[in-house]
């Protein structure tokens, strides 16, 4: 955008400034780089890069403002000269209605009746001109200048050409039509906002005004908006029509509804200069909605942490803030309140607050350090080196890893979840977005697993039905502290399993289905680091996303709920269209205890012998009861056991399983005979048939 020096010098004083050279250094540190410089001297023009957060420097007294606040300067207020006011009042003569009170938050309008067809005085066209803003007309040019010079957008309406005299805003019409000042013909849609008078739309809100009521040499009595427009709707509107203009430019990005008055005001005294007339007695002031000033705190401590800064403090904080025109209030030793001005709708919290501190402090004066580290690699977050070593594991066991989006619908999306979220100590209500990206998935999710067996089914529908996907991130299940955001969040590491699975990839032979003891296995491979299988305790969980006796929760020694593993219901893959078994299981990061001291132990040069004993036992024995009655028989040189097959169905009695398990023997000084080794298995299958009765045959 182009800016004239000569028009900046009525707001701050560029000779103290350091003239056209310091007035440009000042503005690289403030964040808005001259790109450019046309002419010498007072008479510079200036194109400088404003960011689309900064509507407030749209203008020159917002630029004024950034230069004087950098250079440590006072403001210039140039004297006001307010036009003598004669005949019926604005009131009188026109009336302004709001239907959309959110769309509009105020509108106001002022009246000057009998001006004549001159054009605008020297010095306004003069300054329009420098900047490449064509001079049109009085009434257009009034408009343009105060833009220009205080960033509020305004139109100019032929008072005489309006239905009724009036003004609604309201919602544009099904099939309305307007032809803009460009004379383009161009079809409204509902959603589009209008100024309108007693009969049609007469303007686009916020982007450009019709023809049919634009002021001409003829026009007599003018009437002067400038109203506050909502940012979405102007900028939805504009983009679809492909229509941007210097007023769109402004309102789409946020103007200032407390700017109205003055601009009125302004352009009013800048019209009657040029063409005379008198200005109607007093003003309209139709108000929609309130708007809210903006409150907040900056502490001491979250300055110094952003910044790096230990020297800065409160009080050349305050200092900063005022000299930015930001209101000061109520201060104590470690923080400070600030209410926001009405322009600067890019400020909203305490890191916007630090950030303008440290533009007035000098971004070049701020030491590059790095952040600190008790040795060498060491992580600031532990859980972070916890969830590393799950993914790692994970990986090599052949697993992929998966991403997923945060946002769901609690009640749709984990309502079936319910009961896991209890067990791992959710909150019951959930973490809701005021602006989500999708209002059907409003909420931030508590568990990964329905994101993960979205992307399991994604693969599954493409061909790949061999599934092993696992996810580590954040969910947000807590009621937290909102000046502590991360107090929201938990850790989670979930994994999917379906299809066709092999024990290792080194195994040869063919490959099974997976199934339940696959799941579990992987929690328990997780776990290793950090707890022995052996001390895991595992218990029956019914729960709506898992099947009917096909779930566990997963406990350390002394109860803590550590995750969940099980297979998935069939709701649950009905809704995704998977149509074969799928497994999955979650654990709670943070839950996992700190890992066990390792110990060696030499391996044995002597081979080992391999036994398989099968029985039959009651459905309800669980694995855990048999692994209790191994370890209490104490077999000699037993160096593992585990399942190598559950089975029931025809040729098993009803209620009952037929168990194979595989007992590996070795000793770590002679090779084992196999009759030593019988004499144990007998010994075991005594003990199982006299404390669980099984049967054998």
């Amino acid at each position: 955008m182009k800016f004239s020096l000569e028009w900046v010098a009525d707001f701050v004083d560029v000779a103290a400034a350091g003239g056209a050279a310091g007035v440009r250094s000042l503005l690289d540190r403030a964040g808005f780089p001259v790109e450019s410089v046309e002419g010498e001297g007072d008479s510079a023009v200036f194109d400088v890069e404003i960011t689309p957060n900064r509507p407030d420097a749209m203008s020159h007294r917002g630029l004024a403002r950034e230069i004087a606040a950098m250079a440590g300067q006072p403001m210039k207020r140039p004297p006001a000269r307010e036009p003598a006011a004669s005949g019926p009042a604005a009131g009188e003569l026109t009336s302004v209605t709001i239907e959309v009170p959110r769309l509009c938050r105020r509108f106001g309008a002022r009246v000057v009746a009998g001006v004549s067809g001159a054009p605008a005085a020297d010095r306004v066209r003069a300054r329009l001109a420098a900047i490449d803003a064509n001079p049109i007309s009085a009434a257009v040019d009034a408009t343009n200048y105060v833009l220009w010079e205080i960033g509020q957008p305004l139109h100019a309406f032929d008072l005489d050409r309006l239905a009724g005299r009036r003004i609604v805003v309201r919602k544009a019409r099904r099939g309305e039509k307007l032809v803009t000042l460009d004379g383009v013909e161009r079809a409204l849609e509902p959603s589009d906002i209008v100024v309108a008078d007693a009969e049609r739309a007469v303007s686009l809100a916020g982007i450009m005004g019709g023809l049919d009521t634009a002021v001409t040499a003829a026009t007599k009595n003018v009437l002067l908006e400038a109203a506050w427009w909502d940012p979405p709707s102007i900028r939805r509107t504009s983009r679809r029509l492909g229509l941007h203009t210097d007023a769109s430019h402004r309102f789409e990005r946020g103007a200032d509804p407390e700017a109205i008055p003055e601009a009125l005001e302004r352009a009013a005294e800048i019209l009657t200069e040029s063409a005379g007339g008198a200005l109607a007695p007093g003003w309209i002031d139709a108000r929609g909605a309130a708007w809210r000033i903006r409150k907040v705190a900056l502490r001491l401590s979250r300055l110094r942490l952003v910044s790096g800064v230990e020297s800065l403090d409160l009080d050349f904080a305050a200092g900063a803030l005022a000299r930015l025109e930001f209101a000061v209030g109520r201060r104590s030793r470690h923080r400070v309140a600030v209410s926001v001005p009405s322009w600067r709708p890019d400020v909203s919290q305490e890191d916007d607050l630090v950030e303008e501190v440290l533009r007035i402090y000098g971004y070049d004066r701020i030491p590059s350090s790095l952040p600190p580290a008790r040795r060498a690699g060491s992580h600031l977050e532990p859980l972070r080196v916890v969830e590393e070593r799950l993914s790692d594991a994970a990986v090599a066991a052949g697993f992929y890893e998966n991403m997923s989006a945060p946002f769901v619908d609690r009640r749709t999306d984990e309502g079936p979840y319910r009961a896991w979220l209890e067990a791992a100590g959710s909150s019951g209500k959930p973490l809701a977005l005021a602006n989500p990206l999708d209002a059907a998935r409003r909420d931030l999710r508590a568990t990964l697993l329905p994101g993960l067996l979205d992307a399991a089914a994604r693969n599954v529908r493409h061909g790949q039905r061999d599934v092993a996907l696992f996810e580590a991130g954040r969910v947000f299940d807590r009621a937290g502290d909102p000046e502590e955001p991360a107090s929201f969040e938990s850790r989670r590491f979930a994994f999917a399993l379906a299809g066709e699975v092999r024990a290792h990839w080194s195994a040869s032979g063919s490959r099974g289905q997976a199934d339940f003891f696959d799941a579990k296995g992987t929690a328990e491979r997780l776990l290793a680091p950090w707890i022995d299988p052996a001390e895991l305790v595992w218990k029956p969980f019914s729960c709506e996303a898992f099947g009917t006796g096909a779930a566990a929760l997963v406990q350390s020694a002394v109860g803590e709920t550590l995750g969940v593993v099980g297979l998935v219901s069939r709701a649950e893959r009905e809704k995704r269209k998977l149509d074969e078994d799928i497994f999955a299981g979650e654990l709670r990061v943070e839950a996992i205890p700190a890992a066990r001291a390792a110990r060696f132990e030499g391996y044995s040069a002597f081979p080992p012998i391999a036994a398989d004993l099968s029985f039959a036992q009651e459905r309800k024995t669980s694995w855990e009861e048999v692994e209790r009655v191994v370890a209490a028989v104490k077999l000699a040189d037993l160096e593992s056991v585990r399942v190598v097959d559950r089975y029931e169905g025809p040729g098993v009695p009803q209620g009952q399983v037929k168990t194979t398990i595989r007992l590996v023997f070795r000793a770590p000084d002679r090779t084992l005979e196999q009759d030593a080794v019988n004499r144990e298995v007998r010994r075991l299958g005594d003990e199982l048939k006299s404390r669980l009765g099984v049967t054998f045959g």
